[in-house]
């Protein structure tokens, strides 16, 4: 019983670390990526290029995106090779998009719930914060695809939905954690 109620403990403390992290994964099933035995990897599509009078966020969070995929997939033993020579390739779709009324984890006086107060008043920085954090907040939304590069057959993927804390800049740190978090179900190569 005390294992049970550890293990129950250990896993309810990893769902919690997982949502204050801001960013939800949606994986598919490993089954047919894990079953082909591939190792070596390249990129369906080139880099992206910024042009001088482009102000598209995607061309400055590209080099950040390619660089966190990398790092991860050679953590977990997988070798970046050239197109040509890869057994499959790896892409991603990348979009923004807008969820309404979603807690920013770093929020310290917010109530998600209400409360039973003495005299039913509510405190002013509890009903401010509740306008405040009632706005529509910015994400961002990655979709992560490995193809088989003979028959471009669908291998697996992983959808990565991420909390935006400043659109005028890439956080490349964000970037990072939400590209260790999406391939978090990808297991390590043979």
């Amino acid at each position: 019983m005390n294992k049970i109620l550890q293990s129950v403990l250990i896993l309810f403390s990893l769902g919690i670390l997982g949502a204050c992290s801001g960013v939800e994964s949606i994986p598919g099933d490993t089954a047919a990526f894990v079953s082909t035995g591939y190792t070596n990897f390249g990129w369906r599509s080139e880099a992206l290029t910024q042009t001088a009078y482009s102000k598209d966020k995607l061309y400055q969070a590209d080099p950040a995106i390619r660089k966190a995929i990398e790092e991860r997939m050679a953590e977990l033993g997988y070798r970046l090779v050239p197109k040509s020579e890869a057994e499959f390739l790896v892409d991603y779709v990348a979009a923004a998009g807008v969820n309404e009324g979603l807690l920013e984890s770093t929020s310290s006086n917010v109530t998600p719930y209400p409360s039973a107060m003495i005299g039913r008043q509510v405190d002013g920085a509890s009903v401010d914060n509740a306008y405040a954090l009632s706005a529509d907040k910015q994400t961002g939304n990655l979709m992560l695809v490995f193809l088989d590069n003979k028959t471009t057959d669908l291998l697996w993927q992983v959808r990565v939905t991420s909390l935006i804390q400043d659109a005028n800049k890439v956080d490349t740190r964000a970037v990072r954690q939400a590209i260790r978090q999406g391939l978090s179900t990808l297991p390590p190569a043979r």
